[in-house]
């Protein structure tokens, strides 16, 4: 059985930034070429260098996220080059560029000319602030696009720079969701017929991805005033890095039951006791007294103990690994995630691969990147003749799918909603008697409706209140799941088999259900039952401690809930390609997935290094091989700043052009301003002090160098450039009244999304959906009602 997308053709045009977009493709089986110009891609020289040699097939950034696609070299301003990219693009499914609004584009690749000349084809146009607005001609490095996302001005201490996940975080997300957008693009041309141009903003794609609870605070302030609109950065947060004697751990006690664990492992000090301990929002606002107690219990026992005892009482808890221990972890060797490849300059060093599981399409293992001048492997098969349009109707691409959500939290609701917002119906089935932790997250310990997490995670979906405690309930939801296309959960070990709904359970009723299993660490294993968040997940994988400046008083990382909400976006796209499998096959299957390998995923790069250089992982801060300056600087105003990241030799002559600089001869190359990189940081800081970071980005920008004010959630709802994308989005909440969102980044050309809908009250859309779904008469659900099953 060939993996789901193994009969689509692919054409890459990206660079560094945008390669993740085409490995996805191809780590589910899509043929994917990549188109170089003769001089080659620059990512090929990025460090760090396997071996600790510069050259063109050995920067492990390049030779990860280029992995198992076929390579071209192709002038595209020569007659002979462009012929032959047509005739690619003839032939292939599916276009994926990030040139930008400009450039290359005037050569016959806008959307408009794409599409008039390859009409089958979806384009995918990946832009740092999208094709339109005030800033789209800005060119975003990694950097400044994760100062532009809200992630950066969120992560790290108060009393230093904000610090940046190092890679290419900001732009990930974005080629997550320009891969959703393709896969729901070829979904809806299986029944058009039409191709169409699908438009992401890695800023918006990144904002959504990684920082969207940033948002709505604003407008839940109108309800609970002690909430801020934009919270102060605050190293870890409420997801406590706790020191033991030899390391350290990250806890996270969501539940009621769970923060009664965590007060036990602590000793049940005093200090924790007392009812108001038991509402959320209370221990968020009082961290620094947990963070105070539980430092003072854990200090003098290790980290195995700690962890062993945690996990026995229940409390959500995990090492804060580094890279190298999360491949070395038991639970990583025994579920197989990392693969031995035998590439050239990787021998056996860890490579990740993509963290879905399907149980009826095999996944690619991996090739390597192609080698430079690999120009003779870039060739498709010639297309079959293309069927005629169809009705002429343009429908949402997943209109008339129906999913059923038996998930919590971010990591399956955030499915849902992207699902929903293609087209899908989605029913959350939820219970007081099981209640989401999230709608716990209010002031009022009643509210649930009233919770700005839950309400953003869970928008556009309907909720069924079915007590799955009781039998009667249980033949509901497996009747509901009888009735769906996709089933997804992210619940604890064996929850869902105690309620008859896991995947072979609702086989049994729905043979070509597509069914999503996402657990924090995966199924099976030692901790394959144990329970994780998101920033758990992050910690397990090494992206917490990864994530700090060298000198920070402990690996604090970030507030935020990484990886919740990037991998909910990629389980929606496992999702579309098992439907485009489906759809072809007429076979459904099971997708399991964990969240931790999701998180390490996305930096894979990381885990070569040790092996490939003989250097560890390194905490660099905002630091970087390959840019100087490379930084995030103060600016005018309380808490400000500007992401700077002056990348090459031509962009260094126009920055010292802009501070007025003159050119130095020993800062001329990247050797010699990394040696002065403490002297240039300093004088950069200076310059960008006089100024707001909106002026200081706004002059480099001018110039052609890359920069971006570090943005917040106040900045983000006042920002001009994404209210003239439409890109933050307001919904009319029946217990909240008007809030504002993270709007979908993804714009399809033909096909229309669902527009943006509130969440739902608890058991809303109960009735309804028993009535119009199972046939259900109205006595029989009030009789359901009377008998305690709808609760």
């Amino acid at each position: 059985m060939p993996p789901p997308l193994g009969h689509l053709y692919v054409v890459d045009l990206t660079d560094l930034r945008g390669a993740f977009a085409g490995r996805l493709l191809a780590d589910l089986g899509a043929d994917v070429v990549k188109v170089e110009p003769p001089r080659g891609d620059p990512g090929r020289f990025v460090p760090p260098f396997a071996g600790g040699v510069a050259a063109p097939d050995r920067s492990l950034p390049f030779l990860y996220r280029n992995a198992n696609k076929r390579g071209a070299v192709l002038d595209l301003h020569e007659a002979g080059g462009w012929h032959r990219f047509c005739t690619l693009c003839e032939r292939a499914d599916v276009l994926i560029e990030n040139l930008g609004p400009e450039g290359e584009r005037r050569h016959g690749l806008t959307p408009a000319e794409v599409q008039e000349r390859h009409p089958h084809l979806v384009h995918v146009a990946l832009a740092d602030f999208g094709l339109t607005g005030p800033r789209a001609g800005w060119r975003l490095e990694a950097l400044p696009a994760f100062a532009a996302s809200g992630a950066l001005h969120a992560s790290g201490f108060p009393d230093r720079p904000p610090c940046w996940l190092p890679g290419y975080a900001a732009h990930d997300c974005g080629a997550t969701f320009a891969v959703a957008g393709a896969l729901a693009a070829v979904l809806a041309r299986a029944r058009s017929g039409a191709g169409q141009t699908v438009e992401v903003s890695v800023q918006e794609a990144a904002l959504n991805g990684m920082n969207p609870w940033s948002i709505p605070p604003a407008d839940y302030a109108r309800l609970y005033p002690m909430l801020p609109t934009s919270p102060p950065r605050n190293a870890d947060g409420a997801y406590h890095v706790l020191g033991t004697a030899d390391g350290y751990v990250r806890v996270l006690p969501g539940s009621p039951r769970q923060w009664r664990a965590f007060v036990a492992l602590l000793g049940n000090p005093e200090a924790l006791e007392g009812e108001h301990w038991g509402v959320p929002l209370f221990r968020l606002m009082s961290g620094d007294v947990v963070r105070a107690v539980a430092t003072e219990a854990l200090a003098g026992r290790t980290r195995a103990e700690v962890l062993a005892e945690g996990r026995r009482l229940g409390v959500p808890i995990t090492a804060v690994n580094t890279p190298e221990e999360f491949v070395a972890e038991e639970q990583t060797r025994v579920r197989g995630y990392f693969r031995r490849t035998g590439f050239p300059h990787l021998g056996d060093a860890p490579f990740a691969p993509a963290p879905f599981n399907f149980s009826r399409t095999p996944a690619v293992l991996g090739c390597p990147a192609p080698a430079p001048g690999a120009a003779s492997a870039g060739s498709f098969p010639p297309r079959a003749p293309g069927r005629p349009g169809g009705d002429g109707t343009q429908r949402p691409a997943l209109s008339g799918l129906r999913v059923i959500d038996l998930g919590c939290g971010v990591a399956i609701p955030e499915t849902g909603t992207l699902l929903a917002e293609l087209g899908a119906e989605v029913i959350k089935i939820e219970s007081r008697a099981n209640i989401d932790f999230l709608r716990r997250v209010t002031v009022e310990p009643d509210a649930v409706d009233r919770s700005w997490t839950f309400n953003d995670a869970s928008r556009g979906q309907l909720s069924v209140a079915l007590d799955l405690r009781a039998p009667r309930g249980r033949e509901l939801a497996l009747r509901l799941c009888a009735a769906a296309d996709v089933v997804i959960e992210n619940n604890r070990g064996d929850v869902v088999c105690k309620w008859g709904l896991d995947y072979e359970d609702v086989r049994r009723v729905r043979a070509d259900v597509v069914y999503v299993a996402s657990q924090g660490f995966g199924r099976g294993g030692p901790l394959g039952e144990a329970s994780a968040y998101g920033p758990l997940n992050s910690a397990f994988a090494g992206v917490t401690w990864l994530w700090n400046h060298p000198d920070a008083p402990y690996p604090a990382g970030s507030a935020l809930n990484h990886p919740d909400h990037i991998a909910a976006k990629l389980t929606a796209v496992a999702v579309l390609a098992a439907l485009e499998h489906r759809r072809r096959t007429g076979e459904g299957q099971l997708i399991e997935m964990s969240q931790a390998e999701a998180a390490a995923y996305l930096i894979g790069e990381v885990y070569l290094e040790a092996p490939c250089t003989g250097r560890p992982a390194a905490q660099r801060g905002n630091a970087v091989l390959y840019a100087c300056p490379h930084g995030v600087y103060p600016s005018a105003g309380e808490d400000r700043w500007v992401a700077i990241a002056v990348v090459g030799d031509e962009a260094w002559e126009r920055f010292a052009g802009v501070l007025g600089w003159p050119l130095d001869p020993a800062l001329a190359s990247l050797a010699g301003r990394l040696a002065a990189r403490a002297e240039l940081d300093r004088r950069v800081a200076e310059w960008t002090r006089a100024r707001s970071a909106e002026d200081a980005a706004a002059a480099l920008q001018a110039a052609g160098v890359s920069a971006m004010a570090v943005q917040n959630g106040d900045d983000h709802r006042a920002d001009a450039h994404l209210a003239a994308r439409g890109a933050i989005v307001t919904v009319e909440h029946p217990e909240i009244g008007p809030e504002r969102h993270s709007g979908n980044p993804i714009r399809l050309s033909r096909t229309p999304l669902v527009p943006p809908a509130a969440a739902p009250r608890l058991g809303a859309d109960t009735e309804d959906v028993l009535i119009r779904v199972l046939g259900l008469s109205r006595a029989e659900v009030a009789r359901l009602a009377e008998d305690g099953v709808l609760t």
